[in-house]
């Protein structure tokens, strides 16, 4: 039932209320140069390798008495998990095993005893998971580092590596941006299997530290793969694992060619691959594992911590680190970029783009502007990037997500500025800026039809058998989340009208095409629930709704508007009874679970933003969802209570599946600006409904006067799923509702409460049960 039109005015004006205090807040976090940027909170294993190489290096003066490891303490204590002791990769998630024993150490490095009683509590969780033996790739090779695991129980890493040519099946290119720029160094501290003395000055295996970790200490010699025998025919049967595990076995047997005439060669190519890619404020790649392990790497290569690229490194390593109530800690990456443009384009959904309803009021529109110039300053047009390798007659043009990285533009990043500028201002549909990200997004289009992140057909995936992948994030291959951030932009470009003015009508078509490519893409990832997986946000609700805001613009064809119609009806179905949405970070290792979870206001908005392209403002569902952003709205401080936000506590954010997850607290904040002002854009014209796409379902569900209604449903592929969603909707609205369909279905929809007729059979004998029914 709709909202009386009293109810629905106190829910506009809740809701205006509501979003005037999240800009206000919005504004009050604003940096001095106009952008905006949020610490990216991420689990403890950043703070723990930060830890342990400042121990490595005496020289880098990690005094354990001292303010800083008494803060780097404070933090790591506090991020424990009080209830079960350990660490674990997220808030609300359980412990991590591999997590848990790289804190674990780094207290012990800081000082802490093993008597204390949250080591104490650790050591338990971690016996009680399989101890120190079981941990992942990373863990064991840094703990090799301190003579804890021997080196022998580690994979080769050739440096070799990099001396394969580029059309090598398996080069340092054919590796996804963060796992090549992560590897390289990596291969260099492989070579020295260097051995730094723990806090009772030794590095032997044998020296006892840690060993209350392990559960039998007296056999380290712990293998890294499963016996071949299981992987030649057992439970673990992969050949191609067994032939990557043969070839290291083979390599360890004849010393890791570290004798061999082309180490020396191998170890200076990646030592100028290294120097090539740091840039000028000494980050490399933007984020924490490739800025730690190039420094290391080149200490290890007789580099002073004196010299120029060091000193720069390592102040580059220290801008990741966060000093607040909580202590010392380390982020994993910075987003200033990112989170500017989806400010910026929040704030003009809500009015403040030029010639906006808001934009008059005082200084803010000039802010925005500012912010705007800020981001468009970061287009990267330089000769840089790795994405050129396989893609050397494309222009540049495209954005990345951090201050300080030219070699790693990302395509999800370049699509948001896109429509930040032109949400800003609609004359920059025609600017260099605008045509220029274009390019470079289409010139970054997959073979498969989708995008990955940073690079082209990146997908490899055989790569995940290597020994020292035990991560699954080795490739960059198409994904839907992005591939459906792609179509939102394209679609804005394609429908722009505004001032008359438009692409230009090669590069629109040019657009079409890849559309229809990407779309093609989209049918095959789409799911039997008819949602679509998330790699960069959690997860499902992610997924889904950043392919749902794609579609509206190429709705006229049929299949995607049937594509569509099961994601909107899966959404429907995920809202919570309180009326948000949420979806724990679970759900990547147990599907079952999409879609479930605590509401968070991230996946609210995300939610209500998608559905508002294809339902009435009116949807008691929708208002219902409008009803919980403005319910759960907090105030941000005491003596400003006007500026208002919501919670941030829950990650919803995603680095690796089931590995890394981070947390972006103005995910929570800006999302819910755009999704309040599509509501309240909606409900200003209510005209605007009669466009949408998929308004003629609900039309005749919510039209229909008769009490009985039979569904019948012909096929026995997935359509059932759509009918079902229809069927309850009937329901909700008093209707008797009875289902005609193939047996196969019998089963699904008695357990959706529904009455059941079987229809099996031949054309006869359907007509006559057909006509039974009619007549019953």
């Amino acid at each position: 039932m709709d909202m009386a039109p009293d109810d629905l005015d106190e829910l506009r004006g809740s809701a205006q209320r509501a979003l005037e205090q999240a800009i206000d807040f919005s504004f009050s976090c604003q940096q001095d140069d106009g952008h905006w940027v949020a610490p990216v909170s991420a689990d403890a294993t950043f703070t723990a390798q930060y830890v342990m190489f400042k121990h490595a290096i005496p020289a880098l003066n990690l005094d354990i008495s001292g303010a800083e490891a008494a803060a780097l303490r404070h933090w790591l204590l506090g991020d424990q998990n009080a209830a079960e002791g350990s660490w674990g990769l997220a808030p609300g998630l359980p412990g991590n095993l591999s997590t848990t024993v790289e804190a674990y150490l780094a207290l012990r490095l800081l000082g802490v005893p093993s008597s204390n009683p949250a080591l104490q509590q650790a050591r338990r969780f971690v016996l009680a998971h399989g101890g120190i033996s079981r941990v992942r790739f990373f863990t064991r090779f840094f703990l090799a580092t301190f003579g804890l695991f021997p080196w022998s129980a580690i994979p080769q890493m050739p440096a070799e590596l990099i001396l394969m040519p580029k059309w090598a099946p398996l080069n340092i290119y054919v590796l996804s941006s963060w796992a090549r720029s992560t590897l390289i160094p990596i291969l260099v501290v492989r070579h020295h299997e260097p051995l730094y003395p723990l806090p009772n000055a030794q590095s032997d295996p044998n020296s006892g530290f840690l060993d209350e970790l392990w559960l039998d200490p007296t056999n380290k010699e712990v293998p890294f793969a499963p016996p071949f025998v299981d992987m030649f025919h057992g439970r673990d049967r992969d050949v191609v694992k067994l032939a990557f595990t043969l070839g290291d076995k083979a390599l360890a047997q004849i010393g890791g060619l570290k004798k061999g005439p082309q180490r020396r060669l191998a170890l200076r190519r990646c030592i100028e691959w290294l120097l090539e890619h740091q840039e000028e404020t000494g980050d490399w790649a933007g984020f924490f594992p490739p800025m730690h392990g190039s420094v290391w790497a080149l200490l290890l290569e007789g580099f002073s911590l004196e010299h120029d690229v060091v000193k720069r490194g390592l102040e580059a390593l220290e801008r990741l680190a966060v000093n607040d109530e909580s202590g010392k800690w380390l982020q994993s990456t910075v987003s200033p970029c990112w989170d500017t443009a989806l400010m910026v384009k929040a704030l003009c959904d809500a009015g403040l783009g030029l010639g906006g309803a808001e934009a008059a009021k005082g200084n803010r529109h000039a802010r925005v502007t500012t912010a705007v110039d800020w981001v468009r300053s970061l287009q990267l047009l330089g000769p840089q990037g790795d994405w050129r390798v396989y893609s050397r007659n494309q222009r540049p043009g495209g954005w990345s997500f951090e201050y300080n990285n030219t070699w790693y533009p990302d395509v999800d990043d370049t699509a948001v500025v896109v429509m930040m500028l032109v949400t800003h201002d609609p004359a920059a549909v025609e600017s260099n800026a605008v045509e220029m990200g274009i390019e470079w997004i289409l010139g970054m289009q997959n073979h498969d039809g989708g995008w990955g992140a940073f690079d082209t057909n990146n997908d490899a995936l055989w790569l995940h058998k290597i020994p020292f992948s035990d991560m699954d994030s080795l490739v960059d291959p198409s994904t839907s989340d992005v591939t459906g951030r792609m179509l939102e932009c394209f679609g804005m470009l394609l429908t722009h009208r505004k001032g008359g003015l438009r692409l230009r009508p090669e590069l629109s078509q040019r657009l079409h095409e890849s559309a229809q490519k990407a779309l093609a893409f989209l049918f095959r990832e789409q799911t039997a629930s008819g949602a679509w997986w998330g790699r960069w946000g959690c997860n499902y609700n992610y997924g889904t709704t950043n392919v749902l805001r794609g579609l509206p613009a190429f709705c006229g064809d049929k299949e995607v508007a049937r594509a569509a119609l099961r994601a909107v009806l899966w959404l429907e179905k995920c809202q919570n009874k309180d009326g948000g949405w949420g979806e724990t970070l679970l759900s990547y290792g147990h599907p079952d679970l999409a879609g479930k979870g605590p509401s968070t206001a991230a996946h609210t908005a995300w939610a209500l933003d998608a559905l508002l392209r294809f339902r009435p403002a009116s949807d008691p569902a929708l208002q219902k969802g409008v009803q919980w952003l403005v319910s759960n709205q907090v105030p941000k401080t005491e003596e400003k209570r006007h500026w208002a936000s919501w919670p941030s506590d829950l990650y919803v954010g995603t680095g690796f599946p089931n590995v890394l997850y981070l947390g972006y607290p103005f995910y929570h904040h800006h999302f819910a600006i755009s999704a309040l002002a599509r509501f309240l854009d909606r409900t200003d014209e209510p005209d605007q409904d009669r466009d949408l796409p998929l308004l003629m379902t609900r039309h005749v569900v919510t039209t229909l006067t008769r009490h009985d209604i039979l569904l019948m449903v012909l096929g026995s592929r997935g359509d059932i799923d759509v009918f079902l969603s229809i069927a309850g909707k009937l329901a909700k609205n008093r209707h008797r509702v009875r289902v005609a369909t193939h047996p196969a279905h019998q089963q699904l929809v008695e357990a959706h409460g529904f009455e059941f007729y079987d229809v099996g059979g031949g054309p006869d004998e359907f007509a006559q049960k057909l006509c039974g029914l009619l007549s019953y």
